[in-house]
């Protein structure tokens, strides 16, 4: 087994070369990867705790542990997060500019203030925050690329809404992400990610649409592993106080 879902649970892994795609794949819903899972009522999972990496006036940095829920839910049993723990140390104050899912772990951002909301909501609507993943994938794809294809939401059979790609024309928001490999194994392979847009699990399908789904993420076709292998390494912003 590679070792990037180690260093990934480690919270260690890092990216820190610049990234220049070469290859661009177009995502097509022919590709679409079946949408079922196991049950999972969706609360944080035993164990999920988080680490404050830096904190001042204006903002918090996190790195969140896999398996903690960002925000709370309006159920019961969804009240335990992220944003609820550190609210209740710090006050209701925090302003979440940006979130992290469930199953992912790795750095995020706070504000402590309106002011210090205000200008990151502004760099991440607009695009002007860079963020670099690394993830653990099955399979070895090329050694670099771009991957094009629109994400939006579908029903299930089952009833639920699942992201998955659609046509802009049904729906779905232009996405983009680059990846290049840092490492392999026989079977998998370490990727760098960087998201050039900012839509919900859209690295989880659009890895799922070119074959190689990340390890752990059975909701779209990837290898059972003991976590989802994706881990949030790197934010570049400005300070709102620059």
């Amino acid at each position: 087994m590679l070792r990037c879902c180690a260093l990934i649970a480690a919270g260690t892994a890092e990216a820190l070369t610049t990234l220049t795609a070469r290859r661009r794949i177009r995502a097509t819903a022919r590709r679409r990867i079946a949408l079922s899972a196991a049950k999972d009522d969706g609360a944080t999972l035993p164990g999920a705790t988080y680490e404050v990496l830096h904190e001042d006036d204006d903002i918090l940095v996190v790195d969140k542990g896999a398996g903690l829920l960002f925000v709370p839910g309006r159920q019961p049993h969804k009240h335990d997060s992220l944003i609820s723990r550190v609210r209740s140390t710090r006050g209701d104050a925090v302003g979440v500019a940006h979130r992290l899912d469930r199953d992912t772990s790795g750095i995020c951002v706070l504000a402590k203030t309106k002011a210090a909301l205000r200008a990151l909501s502004i760099q991440f609507q607009d695009r002007q925050v860079n963020k670099t993943y690394v993830g653990a994938v099955a399979g070895v794809p090329a050694a670099e690329g771009v991957i094009d294809g629109a994400i939006g939401k579908i029903l299930t059979p089952e009833g639920y809404n699942r992201v998955a790609l659609l046509s802009e024309a049904e729906g779905g928001r232009a996405a983009t992400t680059a990846y290049r490999v840092l490492e392999t194994a026989e079977h998998s392979a370490l990727l760098e990610l960087a998201p050039r847009t900012g839509r919900a699990h859209q690295l989880r399908v659009h890895l799922a649409s070119i074959g190689h789904p990340l390890l752990g993420d059975a909701l779209h076709g990837g290898a059972a592993h003991e976590r989802l292998c994706l881990h949030s390494a790197r934010l570049a912003f400005a300070h709102p106080a620059t």
